[in-house]
């Protein structure tokens, strides 16, 4: 199953309304870059809505690392400048 349809789902078990942000990109033929996954499998940018879930997960993991280990990078390059000043 895929993000979309957990989103539907959930709209039908709580009965609530999708945001409408998120309605709009989820049906969006174009949605902003930050709604957008880069798959190394298929080579190209997907629509995270159209991600299983467990694939999203594993990519939020992996870009919260990757984002982890830059912050310490640059943290890592400030205190080097700083102990030389």
């Amino acid at each position: 199953m895929i993000l979309r349809e957990y989103i539907r789902m959930e709209k039908l078990i709580h009965g609530r309304e999708i945001p409408s942000d998120i309605l709009y990109q989820m049906t969006s033929d174009n949605p902003d870059n930050e709604y957008m996954y880069y798959s190394e499998s298929k080579g190209s940018l997907i629509s995270i809505f159209d991600m299983h879930i467990h694939h999203f997960i594993r990519a939020y993991a992996n870009q919260n690392k990757t984002d982890n280990n830059a912050l310490q990078e640059k943290l890592s390059e400030i205190k080097k400048v700083l102990e030389v000043a």
